[in-house]
């Protein structure tokens, strides 16, 4: 009878459950929740994915690092493969990263299709560029959630947002100039030229089929 898995899956899932623990034990106290192992699990995890020999495996198992370095190196690690995806993939992965991490305040799934749909010097939306949310969740390597209930899309970690500040640089140099770009470029669109809502059913009803126009209009 066969399982799916071999010997080799044990071991390796054993010395990675010790490699975190290790992280986890060294780690400063304020990182010390259930919810951090299981993050650098999934994203150890995830960096073992493409390796098929036990040799690859256990040399990547002793390259992760341990306590304070354990989460930046899981979120280079992230970060590479993002980058190793097909351009259209990783494009959309860095719109979404930046996005998320420099908007000034938190975002819906809606406002952040719209505004990845955004294109410069056009006057109009076309609703032929939106991406899917699943889509967008899918090429960021486990670094993105979307509360069910709020719709909010936002990092996984507290510590993510800390490491693409700190980052910013490497990753995101022109983050708030594209944002604060697209924003101008929404609220040229011909459909704003109307004239001002007269009431706030107009106003509700503006902001329903142009869900960027509050973020866009106050930031």
């Amino acid at each position: 009878m066969s399982f799916g898995f071999s010997v080799g899956d044990f071991i390796t899932a054993i010395e990675l459950a010790n490699k975190i623990r290790k992280e986890f034990v060294d780690a400063p106290s304020q990182f010390k929740t259930v919810s951090d192992e299981f993050l650098l699990a999934q994203l150890h995890f995830d960096s073992l994915k493409g390796k098929k020999s036990p040799k690859a495996i256990r040399t990547t198992l002793k390259e992760l690092s341990t306590g304070n370095d354990a989460y930046d190196d899981a979120y280079n690690n992230a970060m590479e493969r993002i980058e190793s995806q097909l351009v259209g993939e990783k494009e959309l992965a860095k719109q979404v990263l930046s996005w998320i991490t420099y908007a000034k305040r938190p975002l819906t799934t809606s406002e952040l299709e719209h505004a990845l749909a955004v294109e410069l010097g056009e006057l109009h939306f076309n609703e032929e560029n939106l991406s899917l949310i699943e889509d967008m969740v899918s090429v960021c390597a486990r670094l993105v959630t979307v509360d069910e209930e709020s719709a909010i899309i936002r990092l996984v970690h507290y510590t993510t947002q800390e490491y693409f500040e700190r980052t910013q640089k490497r990753w995101f140099p022109q983050a708030e100039t594209n944002i604060a770009t697209i924003c101008v470029t929404y609220l040229s669109f011909n459909v704003f030229e109307t004239t001002i809502c007269q009431n706030d059913e107009e106003f509700e009803e503006r902001l329903q089929l142009n869900p960027l126009y509050d973020y866009a209009s106050h930031n």
